[in-house]
């Protein structure tokens, strides 16, 4: 689905052009090609998962290299998960693309943005199929497994931008699609709040954890019913000047609040949130809690203080 133009396509090919020549691997006769534009800390070697971790995503230096394109992802109306250009010599096909939870109702959103692109080149779903026109961006429903498949002609470059969704974004989409886009049918990211006068220190506690909870991709469906088997010892503390998840004594992730005790894993959406509750000033339940649109799935966790 188009969400409109993303400005002047000869520019973003020209200062592409320009990349290649500073010596970016994007060598057309390479076959198939990525090259990482945003990614947790800024670090452009980076081939892990997009999920939960320490740091957020920042630029990398090859997207200082792209002012224009930088002007784009600046402009979008929600903050940016990753990006990444994607390049296809012809006559390939990258296939088996599937993005588990890559979509509003998980709060999180991929827009594709072709730089390069010759009439032959296709995005496949299993139900359809379509020409993305260059300079356009253009919604990916990625958690449905599709593939890009290019002409024999002529090299394929896309963008290939994960946001976390908003309210804004989804006025980008036809009105009479709103409905699926806004709460509660869609997760809407939400700001980070201040701790206070009384710091996070207060949150940090012990407790049980399902395995599952830290496994993003799995449905959230499962957590309840894993609340008693396949737990591990899970410790909320503070690291530096922010809170972390640790499981087992390791480091998981960074945690956000969102206010009243209630913490997003950072790099990821409000699909996984854990929320403890005080007595006393003191931690005495941690409550898990998967979100898949209006769906809640929670479990309630004994904690104690810690720290």
């Amino acid at each position: 689905m188009a969400l409109g133009s993303a400005g002047s396509v000869e520019r973003l090919r020209a200062e592409l052009d320009e990349l290649r020549r500073a010596g970016a691997p994007l060598a057309p006769a390479a076959g198939q090609r990525v090259l990482r534009l945003h990614t947790p800390g800024g670090n452009q070697g980076y081939t892990g998962p997009d999920g939960p971790g320490l740091v957020g995503s920042t630029a990398t230096p090859w997207l200082d290299r792209l002012p224009v394109l930088a002007g784009v992802l600046r402009a979008l109306p929600a903050p940016v998960r990753s990006a990444r250009l994607v390049a296809l010599s012809p006559g390939v096909s990258f296939t088996g693309l599937q993005s588990p939870k890559n979509g509003p109702p998980w709060g999180l959103c991929r827009l594709h943005l072709p730089l390069v692109s010759g009439p032959g080149a296709r995005t496949v779903f299993v139900e359809d199929n379509h020409h993305w026109e260059p300079g356009v961006l253009w919604f990916s429903a990625s958690w449905r497994q599709h593939a890009l498949v290019n002409d024999r002609k002529e090299e394929l470059v896309h963008a290939v931008i994960d946001l976390y969704h908003s309210a804004e974004l989804a006025d980008l989409f036809p009105r009479e699609l709103h409905w699926g886009l806004r709460g509660p049918a869609a997760l809407e990211h939400r700001p980070v709040v201040p701790f206070g006068v009384t710091g996070p220190e207060r949150f940090a506690c012990r407790f049980p954890l399902p395995e599952s909870f830290a496994n993003w991709e799995q449905p959230g469906i499962f957590l309840p019913r894993n609340a008693l088997r396949g737990v591990v010892t899970a410790e909320i503390a503070l690291r530096g000047d922010a809170l972390c998840l640790l499981l087992d004594g390791r480091p998981f992730c960074a945690l956000d609040h969102l206010g009243e005790g209630e913490f997003r894993m950072r790099g990821w959406s409000e699909e996984r949130t854990l929320q403890v509750s005080l007595a006393a000033d003191a931690p005495n339940v941690v409550v898990a809690r998967a979100r898949e649109g209006s769906n809640t799935y929670m479990a309630r966790l004994p904690a104690v203080a810690s720290g």
